[in-house]
């Protein structure tokens, strides 16, 4: 199942980032002000008529954001976290992606056009730009199909639970020792995430709260593992210890250990940002060298951008750039990366890896030392742009902020991928990561119904969105270069991510159908609305228990086919894996040493 649509959450993006969009009958927009003054330009989805045809499909299309979950395999990383089955994530997370990715080809044409290109339509790619922020997921499944398979399975088929709610309990049980994964609950009934990159800091933590060796290691396996695995169980001996203590005591302990104790925040903690970046330009505008483009060139053809960058936020930004045709250059440890040495490996690298980094150019460099410092300034003589996701103050401490670098390379675009900005308050929390920016911003209130306990997603959501919304920030200043010759620095976060998220969501109501149903073969994505339950053969207050009794007589591919067909709208849950294997998706994937999603943006 393909996914349709761009969604007006797309033309409030476009309206929040500076352009005046106009609809168009295909279901795209006409912007007819842009920034810089270049245009006009027509954006629209991928498979929408431009000769006033009709749209050509061979299948239903997910058009929701329930179904759009569950069509891309969202819902079932999502719910890798309990073991339970699959889980929708109570958040707009594929309409903002979609929205982010409109951006980004609305800038990159504007910027080709600019550039002495000549596009005069974007089409944006809906299923390309859901599969792009799965795509380190898609690589690792490609390389070892077990990696997402849930850890116990049932093979019974379901029968009624005895719950009151109706919530499917047989689908997918937990293993005996699988323990529970995060948030932990202080004495003082406070939730918490627990964060460190550091394996001795987490183990001189635990052990100062009591817990054993061999549960402190097996839970630091899972931790560090989870932003390639989408889950991380702690074992209970880990909630006992922090149960015993209050949350002040906790802090006193991280302290000491050097390890962030992030508590749950509401929702509401911080405003929604419209735009997911902050800028400051450079000191005087420069004139642009005259360059040739081809009218078959990328966007990006002939620009350079130098990146300085790990883990996931970072490279994703660089990953789209050198998508959009930059020659990104990947400055890594002297050593090497050492996520190249994670399973599973391809072709001498893990998969993930290469997922983030394909296309990029790696050379290996000591920034610590003069000379690396040396060697990394000549690189950026000739280059566009310099990204890099170091912690705050990294960049001012080795000579290498925006203002020192613009005094002697006056075009450069600076991009810095971080944890907390626009804030600088020595009160955030001391370590920035997918979870604990989660916590600390309210999404992991946010994203579960209100019969829920807050809670984490392990599946990755802020990383992957806060490198799109880098990548974007970059366009945008390039094309004010292009313009202007201003150049400029732009930061982005994984709060700005979280706040572009939470722009306009509210903790979801729980109700009967709002995570997938079993069927009599997988799980069903099912909106709830009159003709669905009329199609069902249910009463306007049938329960979820009665859902699941309707929907169990057959598979959740065929209730796909046939519901669709009765205007209810619904979807089948991918795993991964399905992704990988579904032939309508065929068309989106590449398998060159490995797998990865191709491009979201046609130039026309």
């Amino acid at each position: 199942m393909l996914v349709s649509g761009l969604g007006p959450k797309a033309e409030h993006h476009l309206l929040e980032i500076g352009f005046n969009p106009r609809p168009t009958p295909a279901g795209g927009w006409r912007l007819a002000t842009a920034p810089g003054g270049t245009g006009p330009l027509t954006v629209e989805p991928a498979g929408a008529p431009h000769d006033g045809g009709a749209i050509s499909d061979s299948g239903p299309r997910a058009t929701r954001e329930e179904t759009a979950q569950a069509a891309c395999g969202l819902m079932h990383l999502y719910g890798l976290r309990e073991g339970e089955g699959p889980r929708r994530l109570g958040l707009d997370h594929t309409a903002v992606v979609r929205a982010v990715v409109t951006g980004q080809g609305a800038l990159a044409g504007l910027l080709a056009r600019a550039r002495g290109l000549s596009p005069g339509r974007v089409r944006v790619d809906p299923t390309a730009a859901l599969l792009l922020t799965l795509g380190h997921y898609l690589a690792i499944a490609e390389a070892a199909p077990d990696t997402y398979t849930p850890r116990a399975i049932r093979t019974d088929p379901p029968e009624p639970t005895g719950h009151a709610d109706g919530t499917d309990r047989t689908a997918l049980l937990p293993r005996a020792d699988a323990g529970l994964p995060p948030p932990f609950l202080t004495r003082d009934g406070r939730w918490v995430e627990i964060e460190t990159f550091r394996a001795h800091r987490w183990g001189a933590l635990w052990q100062r709260l009591g817990a054993d060796g061999v549960a402190i290691g097996r839970a630091w396996r899972e931790h560090a593992a989870r932003q390639w695995t989408a889950r991380c169980t702690m074992p209970e001996a880990l909630h006992r210890a922090v149960a015993a203590h209050s949350l002040a005591e906790l802090r006193d302990a991280a302290h000491a250990c050097e390890v962030a104790v992030v508590e749950l925040q509401p929702p509401d903690r911080y405003r929604p940002c419209p735009r997911p970046w902050t800028s400051r330009t450079g000191p005087v505008p420069v004139r642009e060298p005259v360059r040739t483009s081809l009218p078959h060139d990328l966007p990006l053809t002939g620009l350079t951008v130098v990146e300085c960058t790990r883990f996931l936020q970072g490279p994703y930004a660089g990953r789209v750039l050198a998508m959009l045709g930059a020659h990104v250059v990947l400055v890594e440890l002297p050593d090497g990366d050492p996520a190249r040495g994670i399973e599973p490996v391809v072709d001498g690298c893990f998969a993930g890896f290469r997922a983030l980094h394909r296309g990029k150019h790696p050379v290996r460099l000591n920034l610590t030392t003069p000379a690396g410092r040396g060697a990394l300034r000549e690189l950026l003589d000739t280059s566009d742009v310099f990204l890099h996701n170091w912690p705050v103050g990294r960049a001012e401490r080795l000579g290498l902020e925006p203002e020192t670098l613009w005094r002697t390379h006056p075009r450069l675009i600076c991009a810095h991928a971080s944890g907390w900005a626009p804030f600088r308050d020595p009160l955030l929390p001391p370590v920035a990561s997918d979870w604990s920016a989660q916590a600390h911003s309210g999404l992991a209130h946010a994203q579960r119904p209100d019969d829920e306990p807050p809670a984490c997603s392990v599946a990755t959501l802020l990383d992957t969105l806060g490198g799109l919304a880098c990548a974007e920030a970059v366009l945008a200043a390039l094309l004010r270069r292009e313009t202007t010759g201003v150049p400029t620095a732009v930061e982005t976060s994984l709060l700005f991510a979280a706040r572009l998220l939470l722009n306009g969501a509210k903790r979801p109501p729980a109700g009967p159908l709002f995570h997938p149903l079993p069927t009599g073969e997988g799980h069903l994505a099912l909106v709830d609305t009159p003709r669905a339950r009329s199609a069902l053969g249910l009463p306007p207050g049938a329960d979820r228990r009665a859902f699941v009794h309707a929907l169990a007589g057959d598979s959740a591919a065929n209730w796909e086919k046939h519901l669709n067909a009765s205007g209810a709208p619904c979807a089948r849950v991918r795993s991964i894996h399905d992704v990988l294997t579904d032939p309508a998706l065929a068309g989106h994937l590449v398998y060159e040493n490995g797998v990865h999603v191709t491009t979201p943006w046609e130039f026309s």
